[in-house]
């Protein structure tokens, strides 16, 4: 096929041209490549009965699109759809996974839903590349936010939008957990990192890649993650080199820390790298708990040494001794109840153009201004403002 397309873009045509006279000949015109569209074969691997007739393949395939990010698996893209509406496509890299592993991989985690995980809306192969579409979040990835490139656009997560992140993604990986596999095993996330903790309209996080380790060799997840994975995993000779729940929670741990510190799983100290979880101890020891904060928060609440102590538990040696993310989860809403003093915000988004409400939600804030500030920041773009009701 790709011989036919190659011939046919190298040919001419010959056509029909009108001169002054009105007297029409023929005359050779080279082929544009930008002409030619080549539709390869395509098989849908997941789509539900809505999202059949509403994506197509080749459209998808074609579209023009902007580069979100990378990954293991393949480059995830943003696509502006023929209809206006916006989807968050990775396109596999060749040879990555077999087929037929991807098509029952893929198969059994889109029959996965929850509001706090990124939900598979289509799949499909085009020719000899898989690709899977997503729901698009405009906010990003938690890495963007918290690492993102300082400047005129740029706006620091406050403490409280942080915990409503903690305990959404702590919910989400719990939502995992509570899954089992084909053949009966608990379902794992792999790593759980903050590239993979996509932001919300309501700033609740949203939790995509859980599909990675059923793709990827463990190894393979455990050597590009430094940093992220339990000791257990890469310390001891004999480990099995498999994730469990309880590696989940000690990487979970991790995560919790970046939101503390605002600073990656590996760090440069000098000439050499160092590890979060190392530093916050040897910060926290030689300074003390101040030592350790991330220093973009103006404010630093209470419930900050709370979130620590948690992520001291998730982050114990022994992989018994930590507790299960059901526990984590049960210990954020414990933290909510404690410091319930905090007002219950009801938030409007208003599209500018109709004036009618598109989206409302509860958070939890002591200072509705700061809930203000940031919905008017990421959204002023969309064309969307806020009320705070």
């Amino acid at each position: 096929m790709f011989k036919a397309a190659y011939h046919l873009c190298g040919s001419i045509i010959e056509k029909p041209y009108l001169f002054t006279d009105g007297k029409a000949t023929n005359v050779v015109t080279p082929v544009s490549l930008l002409e030619i569209k080549v539709t390869l074969p395509s098989r849908i691997i997941f789509s539900c009965e809505t999202n059949c007739s509403k994506y197509d393949p080749s459209e998808l395939a074609h579209s023009p699109n902007v580069k979100l990010g990378g990954g293991i698996l393949g480059p995830l893209f943003k696509v502006v759809l023929n209809s206006g509406s916006i989807v968050a496509v990775r396109r596999f890299r060749k040879g990555i996974v077999k087929p037929t592993e991807l098509d029952n991989c893929i198969g059994f985690f889109s029959q996965i839903n929850g509001r706090l995980l990124l939900a598979i809306l289509f799949s499909f192969w085009y020719g000899e590349e898989a690709f899977v579409a997503y729901r698009y979040l405009c906010l990003g990835s938690l890495e963007e936010l918290l690492h993102g490139r300082e400047g005129i656009q740029f706006t620091p997560l406050n403490w409280e939008i942080r915990c409503h992140i903690a305990l959404c993604a702590s919910l989400a990986v719990a939502s995992i957990h509570s899954q089992v596999s084909k053949e009966g095993e608990p379902l794992v996330c792999g790593v759980i990192k903050a590239s993979n903790i996509l932001i919300q309209v309501d700033f609740s996080a949203c939790l995509g890649g859980y599909e990675t380790p059923y793709l990827i060799p463990s190894h393979v997840l455990i050597k590009r993650n430094p940093g992220s994975v339990a000791p257990e995993l890469i310390d001891s000779e004999k480990s099995s080199d498999v994730f469990t729940q309880k590696s989940d929670v000690y990487s979970f741990g991790i995560l919790l820390l970046q939101l503390i510190t605002g600073k990656k799983p590996m760090l440069c100290d000098g000439h050499r790298e160092v590890m979060l979880v190392d530093y916050v101890k040897f910060k926290k020891k030689e300074v003390g708990m101040q030592g350790i904060y991330d220093e973009k928060l103006l404010e630093v609440e209470d419930s900050i040494t709370n979130i620590v102590e948690i992520a001291e538990l998730c982050l114990l040696q022994n992989p018994n001794e930590r507790p299960t993310m059901d526990r984590v989860v049960q210990m954020f809403q414990e933290l909510q109840h404690k410091y319930s003093n905090a007002h219950t915000m009801k938030v409007c988004l208003i599209n500018s153009t109709c004036l009618k409400p598109v989206y409302v939600f509860d958070i939890f804030f002591k200072d509705s201004a700061v809930v203000e500030q940031h919905c008017n920041y990421f959204l002023s773009f969309r064309k969307i403002s806020t009320v705070l009701l």
